[in-house]
């Protein structure tokens, strides 16, 4: 029936989106559309559209869907491969010489492939640099851990890695995406490599897919240690180092131990510890608390022992208690698990399997030494303790301590709980949570476009506008940047229709979720004269939403060049946030 037609869209011509979606939904039509309760979030009313012209099956209330692959694999938790293989079997399609790298693939799959060529290129970089090579043998990393851990080196080079990536055929947007690139000049758009001399260390999400990586330099002068810019990919408030390989190894003893750094956890691993995560280059955070809750029962900390260790440990104890973990704590008496996995291995794997106490119990021993007799000492122990045991979240652990620290400062469990309760509440979550599907009627739904794409999308659906499209700041990547370009390209005393635009196949999906949108809101069937003025405020949206975006990209990178350390990088990043300060300021 459809000899000579590609799989992909052959499964697509055979099962129509309402079929498929009709599977696992009951249907109302709805014009020439249908609707019906999205399955993705907590619906009561019809959110979900389904468009058999377009192919699409969307819910613009938390912005799921799309395709009937798209559908199939958010619905079954199914990867793009196995979509393949189960819907060619409902529709009799053969898919086995299918090669899945000839179809379409989503950002985040490109951006995961980009960190695995750039993981490669480091680690063939690394077999080539005596310096690297020796560095990690004075610091007694075996070669069967460099392998074990995929460490490599970035070349002392401020392009050379950028320049790889194109040639394997990553776009410039895609490297700044992946977190590898650093843009120094606004005018001239011209990438660094982020990493420069550096040994790297590839950090992968909780599902140990690749994510991020972080440098330790080789140089002088630079930041000690960088992480990848955040991305699609990469929160850094999500993502614990060396968690994947902590995973399977805490299960048995419902316990996992924190350290500061990666040099830290590859000494835990080489004296036989393996349950050990770290949180580097950023604090410890709510959503770590919530993952390590998912996993496992206790927490223990092993942290330096420095005023900047012993903070970190405080907010740690603090959002563990929270989500109802257990927190304990062990003391190395060398400056960290690195030097002592050095100096006397058997010690350090004595000290983590078998010496950890309670954080509220080590924390008293530190203070049973303090004059305690006066008021003032008095003060300053309530002032520390008062609030660990606040957080401790059972009754009875709580009392405990109160009872001992009432035995201390020779008072009572009454009088400390008269204090506990007027203790001012902190705040210890620093950075919000992900973003949740809104609830039905939500005034603050998900925006599901920018106003970027909305104009563009306008100017397909009133091609006669096209003079308008002057009035756009031109964006600078993913689909507004490809969907631009697209319409710019078809001469104005042409038609101009979706179909024929030359785009990747992997942006007319969303491109018909986008058309679907807006049908959906009312925006294809404007007069003349309503048209151009919708047409012109939505331009005016786009440039201001564009250059506020542009303000907070580079004041986050400049943040992080002072936090770094890199002198020139603030100064060349100060320049672009005044440039673009000033065009946002003419736009308005």
């Amino acid at each position: 029936m459809f000899p000579s037609m590609d799989p992909v869209f052959e499964i697509k011509a055979r099962l129509p989106i309402d079929e498929l979606v009709g599977q696992y939904c009951a249907l109302q039509k709805k014009g020439k559309h249908f609707q019906c309760l999205c399955p993705f979030h907590n619906d009561t009313h019809p959110s979900m559209l389904v468009s058999p012209d377009k192919g699409i099956a969307f819910c613009f209330a938390c912005n799921n869907g799309g395709d009937i692959f798209s559908f199939y694999q958010k619905i079954e938790g199914v990867d793009f491969r196995q979509a393949l293989i189960d819907l060619g079997e409902k529709t009799g399609v053969d898919v086995k010489d299918v090669q899945v790298d000839a179809v379409k693939k989503d950002e985040k799959e490109r951006l995961r492939e980009c960190l695995e060529t750039v993981q490669k290129f480091y680690e063939r970089n690394f077999k080539q640099s005596p310096a690297a090579m020796k560095y990690l043998q004075e610091r007694c990393i075996p070669q069967d851990q460099v392998k074990q851990f995929g460490l490599g080196y970035a070349p002392d080079s401020f392009s050379q890695t950028y320049e790889h990536l194109l040639k394997e055929g990553f776009s410039k947007s895609e490297i700044m995406k992946a977190g590898l690139g650093i843009q120094k000049d606004l005018k001239e758009g011209k990438i660094y490599d982020r990493f420069r001399n550096r040994i790297m260390f590839p950090i992968h999400d909780h599902q140990g897919r690749l994510v991020a990586f972080g440098g330790r330099t080789l140089g002088e002068g630079d930041a000690k240690y960088i992480n990848s810019a955040e991305g699609p990919l990469y929160r850094k408030s999500s993502v614990l180092y060396g968690f994947h390989h902590a995973k399977e190894a805490m299960r048995p003893v419902k316990k996992v131990i924190v350290v500061e750094g990666y040099f830290d956890l590859l000494a835990c691993h080489r004296v036989g510890v393996s349950n050990v995560v770290a949180a580097c280059g950023t604090a410890f955070t709510q959503e770590h608390a919530k993952l390590l809750k998912r996993h496992t029962e206790t927490v223990v900390l092993c942290l330096d022992q420095d005023t900047a260790g012993r903070t970190a440990a405080e907010r740690a104890f603090h959002l563990c208690s929270a989500e109802g973990l257990n927190v304990q704590t062990v003391v190395i008496p060398d400056k960290d698990p690195d030097e002592t996995a050095v100096k006397d291995p058997g010690l350090l794997t004595k000290i983590l399997q078998e010496r950890d106490v309670p954080y509220v119990e080590h924390v008293l021993r530190q203070l049973e030494g303090q004059d305690l007799s006066s008021v003032q000492g008095k003060r300053t122990m309530l002032k520390t303790v008062l609030p660990l045991i606040d957080s401790i979240p059972s009754a009875v652990e709580k009392s405990h301590y109160l009872l001992k620290v009432a035995g201390l400062l020779g008072t009572t469990e009454i009088a400390l709980r008269e204090d506990l309760a007027n203790l001012p509440k902190q705040m210890w979550v620093a950075e919000p949570a992900p973003e949740e599907a809104p609830s039905e009627g939500d005034a603050s739904r998900r925006k599901s476009f920018s106003s970027m794409e909305v104009s563009l999308a306008l100017f397909l659906l009133y091609p006669g506008n096209r003079h308008l499209l002057d009035q756009l700041i031109a964006p600078e990547e993913g689909m507004e940047e490809v969907l631009y370009q697209a319409i710019k390209q078809v001469p104005e005393e042409q038609s101009l229709t979706p179909d024929m635009l030359t785009i990747p196949e992997e942006y007319r999906e969303r491109l018909s979720i986008l058309l679907l949108y807006c049908e959906d809101h009312d925006m294809a069937n404007w007069s003349e004269g309503l048209s151009v003025q919708e047409i012109r405020k939505n331009c005016k949206n786009a440039n201001h939403e564009f250059l506020q975006r542009k303000q907070r990209d580079i004041a986050k990178q400049l943040m992080q060049a002072r936090a770094e350390g890199r002198p020139h990088d603030e100064a060349q990043l100060t320049t672009q946030y005044q440039q673009v300060l000033k065009l946002a300021k003419m736009a308005l």
